[in-house]
């Protein structure tokens, strides 16, 4: 016996829904990533949970989600030291060579490798991030996502404000992160607490280009007890290793192995 046409209708509307319940389940997968990037999950955890996320992603024939988690897969076994900068470095040029520049996998994937080069303090690579894909931080949604890149973008600016090749691109750099340092303390205005670390990382970064010893370490202070009171010990991380790095370059040496030994 065959198949009538209302149950060909009610097959093609019930794989409509299915179809339409994967992608939203899987964005929500891509979107709760990011959300809990910055806050504290020890890195072996991580890595169990995103392999487990790749493989049921591969199964179902998401191949964008996948790639936007082996992104995040990629800085985790960096961070582990399980990959070398070389094989990270390829794994993310075979990422973003697999995806269309617009999309917001590309983006996703921009990102992490983003975060990858503020962790480690590599600033001169973290910026062609933002000069060769300007819009990767408004391609976030979720305003906890997008304040995390206008963060990175603002700590890079200013990070490499300082080594700019003349003294009109070492303003504009400065700028623009003063320009989004003041986009997040809006932010925070309307009760958005858990970007206020991020704003006093930067004011931080700011006083230290104006040679503000006290107010810069007013700030790195502020900035590690926020980030700690709020659960997001990478940034507490991150706030303590650019207190280290500025003690060091004042040629404060104690004082960078005294910030050194309370992470």
């Amino acid at each position: 016996m065959g198949l009538s046409l209302s149950s060909f209708h009610f097959g093609a509307s019930f794989l409509t829904r299915l179809v339409s319940f994967l992608t939203l389940t899987c964005n929500q997968v891509s979107l709760r990533w990011y959300q809990s990037w910055s806050t504290y999950h020890p890195l072996v955890d991580l890595q169990a949970e995103l392999e487990a996320s790749i493989s049921a992603l591969v199964q179902l024939n998401q191949r964008s989600h996948e790639r936007s988690l082996q992104a995040y897969l990629l800085v985790v076994r960096r961070l582990r030291n399980l990959t070398s900068e070389d094989e990270t470095s390829l794994g993310f040029k075979e990422l973003l060579k697999a995806v269309e520049p617009t999309s917001n996998v590309f983006h996703t994937v921009n990102m992490m490798q983003l975060e990858l080069f503020v962790l480690f303090q590599d600033w001169e690579d973290a910026l062609p991030c933002l000069t060769e894909a300007p819009d990767t931080r408004n391609r976030f949604l979720a305003m906890h996502a997008s304040a995390r890149g206008m963060f990175l973008e603002a700590l890079v600016y200013l990070k490499t404000s300082s080594h700019a090749s003349s003294w009109l691109a070492r303003r504009k750099r400065k700028m623009k992160a003063i320009k989004t340092l003041q986009k997040l303390h809006g932010l925070v205005e309307q009760g958005n607490d858990d970007v206020r670390h991020y704003m006093h990382i930067l004011m931080a970064e700011c006083y230290v280009l104006e040679k503000n010893v006290s107010a810069a370490e007013n700030n790195f202070k502020a900035a590690i007890s926020i980030a700690e009171l709020h659960g997001f010990l990478h940034d507490k991380a991150l706030a303590h290793d650019l207190a280290c790095a500025w003690y060091k370059a004042q040629g404060k040496d104690d004082w960078a192995f005294s910030c050194s030994l309370h992470p």
